[in-house]
């Protein structure tokens, strides 16, 4: 019965398929719709308008909870793998708590909305890890899913209790709260006029509402619509897989096959002369790529216009490669299982050369780095590099192993190489390994404004130096300055604490709190 109704997924969108029925309304389902309103404004205030440390976490774990309930009442069981993929969801909702760079916070926020939308997709057709066509399965998951039943909740709400056929208890105390909110006013001010503890009670309540931005409250209630519809219609049509079925692989099969119109013989006579400039290019430059590896800088070059110009190179040919291989295995007529060895020989020489331009930039990056430091921009980068050399490996395997897991092994590595950048607090690892550097001897100055532009993560790395003594230990003349800039920099951070608790509900805030407050005192 299941195969049909995928095969009928191939023949016309699953959306269209649903519009003939409508999917029944479970009991509990008028309730998950107040729970994705309080899950849509618990995204959109501490996930988007702003990153709450410890409140973030707990927001994005509570919804996490709450889709898995959802799909557990629907009657979808997790296997075993799956709850290890719940395990990962909460572990990296940490990351809010463990650091406070807003970078990190941004992407941690776009990946776990990947990461949770594909879990209860994938609980509910009973994926083990990622699809055969993973790429296109997640954007439907996160782009179309949530709209096929984009007015569920609306219907949901209120309706009867199918079984036993009693209208909702839900509804009557909504909108009797909800009728009864002028009343509560009127009642609170009469009673702040009759009783002084009552009238100070409200004054404290009205003080609390005031210090918040009123024009950013109503933002927040206005976006809070909108993503409840989104969450809760991705949980009903996730749960409806039945009614709303992601296409199968022979669907993706079929559209890739109406793609392979381009002859071999016409892709291999266009990439070969790319091959031939990308062959000539490298022995033409040999002496300008290796000599990144020996740890020299050409003559008549500067090292920072060294790195620049490496990594602009590996940025525009690496996103040319991946073009013109994509383009070779979705376009040619013969590839897939009836590659040609030629379009196999193609597809590794250009990750090879790519991986060659990869290797060169990143020992020139390295020999960078070690000259004037470290920065987000170069350590972010470096991860991208690295990256890149991944996919391109697996691309170059591929060829040769057409039973590769590729999406699998991206996406594991993507994830692997994600969490490390996110738990080992790059801020910080960017802070200490720039000042070890500076009392090594290897760095002539401490760039204190570079180290201000980071988040708290920095400013606590740095105040352990000063605290532990080591700026003393070095001969510089200059050391002293550098360590009253590093306690003004932690003491405005702090004060800022005072004017905006929020900012200290993370791990660095509260320790470099404490670390300041018993080196410095209360006073910054």
């Amino acid at each position: 019965m299941d195969e049909q109704i995928i095969q009928q997924s191939v023949q016309q969108p699953a959306y269209q398929s649903a519009a003939a029925y409508k999917p029944e309304i479970k009991p509990f389902d008028n309730v998950f719709v107040f729970l994705s309103a309080i899950a849509g404004f618990l995204f959109i205030r501490y996930s988007v308008f702003t990153f709450n440390g410890f409140f973030t976490t707990a927001s994005v774990i509570l919804t996490f909870i709450c889709c898995a309930v959802y799909v557990i009442k629907c009657g979808h069981r997790p296997t075993a793998s799956q709850w290890t993929g719940g395990a990962m969801i909460c572990a990296f909702a940490f990351t809010y708590s463990i650091t406070s760079s807003p970078l990190l916070h941004m992407l941690c926020t776009v990946f776990l909305i990947a990461a949770i939308f594909w879990w209860v997709q994938a609980v509910c057709i009973k994926a083990r890890f990622v699809t055969k066509f993973f790429p296109s399965d997640l954007l439907r998951t996160m782009f179309v899913q949530p709209f096929i039943d984009f007015g569920g909740a609306f219907r949901s709400f209120g309706a009867k209790n199918n079984t036993n056929g009693r209208p909702s208890t839900v509804k009557p105390i909504i909108v009797g709260l909800i009728a009864t909110v002028p009343l509560t006013f009127i009642v609170a001010a009469l009673l702040a006029s009759a009783d002084e503890g009552i009238s100070n009670i409200m004054d404290n309540i009205w003080s609390a509402f005031r210090r918040e931005d009123s024009w950013k409250i109503v933002c927040e209630l206005l976006w809070t619509v909108p993503a409840g519809l989104i969450f809760f219609g991705m949980l009903r049509a996730d749960a409806k897989q039945k009614l709303y079925p992601l296409p199968s692989d022979m669907y993706y099969h079929n559209k890739l096959s109406a793609c392979k119109k381009v002859s071999n013989l016409g892709i291999y006579a266009g990439v070969t002369p790319i091959c031939v400039l990308y062959l000539m290019y490298v022995i033409s430059q040999a002496n300008y790529f290796l000599s990144a590896f020996s740890g020299k800088v050409p003559d008549n070059m500067l090292y920072s216009e060294y790195a620049r110009r490496g990594f602009f190179e590996l940025c525009i040919i690496a996103v040319i490669n991946l073009g013109v291989i994509l383009f070779m295995l979705t376009f040619s007529k013969k590839s897939g299982s009836e590659s040609t060895p030629a379009l196999k020989t193609y597809t590794c020489m250009i990750s090879g050369f790519t991986l060659f331009i990869i290797s060169t930039a990143l020992a020139k990056m390295l020999l960078y780095i070690g000259k004037y430091g470290l920065t987000r921009l170069r350590l972010y980068t470096s991860w991208f590099m690295v990256l890149l050399a991944v996919i391109f490996i697996v691309l170059a395997v591929r060829a040769f192993a057409k039973r590769l897991p590729t999406a699998k092994i991206i996406t594991a590595a993507f994830i692997v190489m994600f969490g490390a950048l996110c738990f080992s607090r790059p801020d910080a690892l960017i802070t200490e390994y720039n000042i070890q550097k500076y009392l090594e001897g290897e760095h002539e100055v401490l760039d204190m404004r570079m180290i201000e532009s980071l988040s708290d993560d920095a400013y606590l790395s740095a105040l352990k130096y000063v605290k532990s003594g080591m700026f003393e230990k070095t001969d510089y003349e200059n050391h002293t300055g550098y360590c009253e800039n590093i306690k003004k920099m932690c003491g405005r951070a702090v004060d800022n604490y005072e004017n905006e608790p929020s900012l200290a509900y993370n791990f660095s805030a509260q320790e470099l709190k404490a670390l300041y407050t018993e080196y410095y005192g209360t006073k910054s």
